[in-house]
């Protein structure tokens, strides 16, 4: 049982930016965000972010057939 005022937190990996280019940076760094609001490793946001690319494109192909 955890002792009064002791919070278990559970440690989230993170993306190295260090000797990346701006745009690469800029992308990891939002990466990192994610990661650390929605609590995910990165096999989650993985899944995550192919999710969003089947439903970006499915909404483009729907707004392209019409």
């Amino acid at each position: 049982m955890a002792k009064l005022g002791e919070i278990k937190l559970k440690q989230i990996q993170q993306l190295n930016t260090a000797d990346s280019s701006l745009v690469v940076r800029k992308h990891k760094e939002v990466l990192n965000l994610m990661m650390r609001t929605l609590q995910l490793d990165t096999y989650g946001l993985t899944w995550v972010q192919f999710s969003k690319g089947v439903g970006v494109g499915g909404l483009l192909v729907w707004l392209l057939m019409r």
